[in-house]
Parts: C-alpha cells; structure tokens; sequence
C-alpha cells in the first residue's frame, strides 16, 4: 500500500522520471545547506508532478552517502510545503516565498529540528556506484519504443545486445511497484542497469524499460494496477520475440518484488513465455504480505510487542476498507475516522515507538489514494491464482534479510503454487544475508540500502545468468 509502511513495500519506493514539469512552481530540484550534528551538509529534494495534483519526491544528501530516499507523501498546499519522511525519521516542512525561488522552513532529522531554506538548483551531483558499468560497453545498447496496444500506450526502454551474430536468449526486465525508470533507480543505486550489464556480458539480451507514465513511456501510471503493468511486461515481451537477432523461443522474463508478481500474471496467460525469474517475489496474498511487513518493520525499529499488535489491527481494518469500498472519496473519509481511533488507543510511548502522529497518519492515507485502484487490487490479490497455472521454468529467489517480502512464508508459498500446476522444473533457493535489493545487508531494514555501497550481489547475477544459461 502507498502509505507509511508502502514505502517498504516492494522497494517501492522509486522515483518517477516525470516528463510534464512545464511551469509547475513545486516540481523540480530543491537545495539547500543544513549545520547539525553531523557537520554542515547540502541536502537536495528532487520533485515530481505525477499527474493532477500529485507529486512524488525523493531526498538526497551525498555528503552522508544518502541516495534516493523516497518521500513517503508530498503535501503541497500553496505555498505551504510538507515533506513526509517518517519512516527515515525525517520531515522537512516549509513556506514557498512569493517569489517561488525559496522554501523556509523547519528540516526534523531524528532529535534534531533545524533551519532550511531551499532554493531551485541545477542537477544532484552524481555519485558512481562500484558496479555501475562504464561506457565504453563491449556490447551494443540500443533506445527502443514500441506499443501496448492494448493500453493504447508506447513504452519507451533500452535493449541491450552481446557481440557476435546472435541470435541470442533474452530477458524482459520487470520493475516492482511505484513508478520506476528503466535502471529500477532506488537509494542512489541502478540496480537493473547492473543487471542487464552483467548478463548481455554473459551472452543474454535484456530489455529494461520505463514503467507507463514515466521516462519516456507514456500513460498515466496512477490508473494502472498490477493487471495493468501485467499487459505492459507482455508488449516487451512480445516486442523481443518480433527482432531477428533474438532466438525464438527463449525469451522470459525477470521480475524484481511486485515485478516477480507481473510476471507470474503474464506467464499464467502466454504459455509460450520461456522462462521467468522471481526476485524477492511474493507468494501470499497481499493483504497477508501488508500485515508480516508492518510486524517486521515496526519490530526492527524496536517497536513493543502490544504497539506491533495494536498497528497490526490497524491495517487490518484499513485493508477491509480498501477491498469493501470502491470508491477513493469515502474510503479516505473512512480510513480516516479509523486513523483517529487508532491514535486515541496508542500510548505516548507507543507512538514513539511506531512513529505515528495525527499528521502521519493523514499522510499516509491521503498517499493512498491517487493509486486507490492499484491498492485495493493488491490487498485483494491471491498470487496462488497465477502461479498455481505456470508450467514454464521457474528460478525463484529470496534474500532471508529481507524485510518487505520475507523468505521463508513466501518461497514456500510460490513452491506450494508452482507444485499444483504439476511444474517440476522449479528451483527455489533462500539466500543468506540479502535484502530484498538483494544487497548483502546487516539488518535488512530500507534504511540501509543507500549506505550499502553493493547494488547487487554478483552471486545472485550469477546464479541468474548460469540457470538461464542451463536452460538452453
């Protein structure tokens, strides 16, 4: 769900590559100085208009190596700004001058409450990651459209070839939820632009693209639920199986997070799909997802026994009103109602604990419902109904540090699914000390994933690359 705890959901937390800004007085980069404990650093705010009066935003501050924090929720009243990072224990709340050129306002990092004026700045400076792949490639990279004709939309994303005649295996890329480029850019890190590098290197073609609605894809990505995106992981597909120098028969498909879920929805309907890989993929229904990452998170914070059971029954009641109430105006009115009542039940200590206040929770159910068809469709989904219909390879893999989709419930869900379509050519593995950016982790809480300097563990890319090489 897009909401406080959304933010761990499915790496969701992405940014969008917006395209329309023009004259928007809030979207674009904001910068400015902050002087706390750690010294004086530059902290940059990168904003996006999402369609209507939404936006989506993310926080960088490369003097402490932090990259790409999403924003949880943007609230722009003009001129007043609120910026929603809770889960971070950041906020960052502010006035825009009549000018528009500045937002003053309070910057709220752990304790500290400090002074911020923004300005309009140029680009965040670029901070290279150790496996970042570095031009020249030894291989050829090609910018391609192509249509969803279904959608009525053009998807927009770059393929990569290896050298030689070809024609080579393939794989469609496919990114979890939140609107994402094509590189499924997350915490300063490009983790499918590693991907595709490592495994054109190793003689397999990758198509990555733009989520609809972002980079260079059009559609509106807010309309759109899981089926949606679904429909669009066919299009790639289909588009790669349409070029000569990619081999009949040997294009599949490899979806991180929600993207291992789309994934499965479209290799159920196209039997001819060659292969699919779940990175960090769920296999229990959405709703049971929600509540085992609202317990892990809030235990790795911390958080008491009876606060994690008290939030536990918060959500389950949002949820039931997300799958009973079709309509987006009086399911804000009624999971706001259920808001208030939650605060008044939680101790003082409680709410330290759990990092809940009147505000945040307003936040965190008006996040919900620019995306309310993409939520109720999650909390009511059953991935069993997919995968219990796929006959075709499967390589699912889960870090057991992950803290979004953990591994144990989930890959023995997948296997129990997989197991009653009769496929016996599964091979599921739980990956010691991986997150679910499948980063060698400590704790595997969201909050590491930018200190990390790993985008990704060359185990896991290699154990991609050898099983689909086995395949043909």
């Amino acid at each position: 769900m897009k909401s406080k705890w959304t933010l761990i959901f499915f790496a969701a937390a992405a940014v969008i590559m917006a395209r329309a800004q023009d004259a928007d007085p809030l979207a674009g980069v904001w910068q400015g100085p902050v002087s706390g404990k750690p010294g004086t650093f530059q902290i940059y705010f990168t904003i996006d208009k999402t369609g209507g009066e939404t936006y989506a935003a993310k926080v960088d501050i490369p003097a402490q190596n932090v990259r790409g924090i999403p924003v949880t929720a943007v609230r722009w009243n003009a001129p007043e700004l609120f910026l929603d990072m809770s889960s971070y224990g950041i906020t960052f709340q502010g006035r825009m001058d009549d000018g528009g050129g500045k937002i003053t306002g309070r910057f709220k990092i752990g304790p500290e409450d400090l002074p911020l004026v923004l300005s309009r700045g140029g680009a965040v400076p670029e901070a290279g990651r150790p496996q970042d792949p570095q031009k020249p490639y030894p291989y050829d990279e090609i910018e391609v459209s192509f249509p969803n004709p279904d959608a009525g939309i053009t998807l927009s994303g770059t393929l990569t070839l290896p050298p030689g005649p070809g024609p080579f295996p393939a794989a469609v890329l496919v990114t979890g939820s939140g609107p994402q480029d094509r590189d499924s850019a997350i915490a300063g890190h490009r983790p499918f632009l590693v991907l595709a590098d490592y495994l054109t290197r190793r003689g397999l073609a990758v198509l990555r693209c733009d989520d609809r609605g972002c980079g260079d894809s059009t559609g509106d990505f807010h309309e759109a639920t899981t089926a949606d995106f679904a429909s669009d992981a066919m299009a790639a597909w289909k588009y790669l199986n349409g070029r000569p120098e990619i081999r009949a028969g040997a294009v599949g498909l490899i979806g991180h997070s929600e993207g291992a879920d789309i994934s499965a929805m479209a290799a159920a309907r196209e039997k001819r799909i060659a292969f699919t890989v779940f990175l960090a993929g769920m296999g229990l229904p959405g709703a049971e997802i929600m509540l085992s990452q609202t317990e892990a998170m809030s235990r790795a914070n911390g958080a008491g026994e009876e606060a994690i059971q008290k939030e536990k029954e918060y959500v389950r009641r949002q949820l039931r009103i997300l799958r009973e109430q079709a309509d987006p105006a009086k399911g804000e009115a009624e999971m706001n109602r259920l808001a208030a009542e939650y605060l008044t039940g939680l101790t003082e200590t409680e709410k330290k604990q759990l990092g809940v206040s009147a505000d945040s929770l307003a936040l965190d159910v008006k996040s919900l419902i620019p995306d309310y068809a993409w939520n109720r469709f999650l909390a009511g989904y059953d991935p069993d109904a997919d995968l219990s219909k796929i006959r075709c390879p499967v390589l699912a893999l889960n870090g057991d540090k992950d803290t979004q989709v953990p591994a144990e419930p989930n890959l023995g869900a997948i296997d129990r699914s997989l197991k009653k379509a009769g496929n016996t050519r599964v091979d599921i593995r739980r990956l010691p000390g991986l997150n679910h950016l499948f980063q060698t982790a400590k704790t595997g809480h969201p909050r590491e994933y930018a200190k990390i300097e790993e985008t990704l563990s060359p185990d896991v890319m290699k154990m991609i690359a050898d099983w689909i090489r086995g395949l043909f």
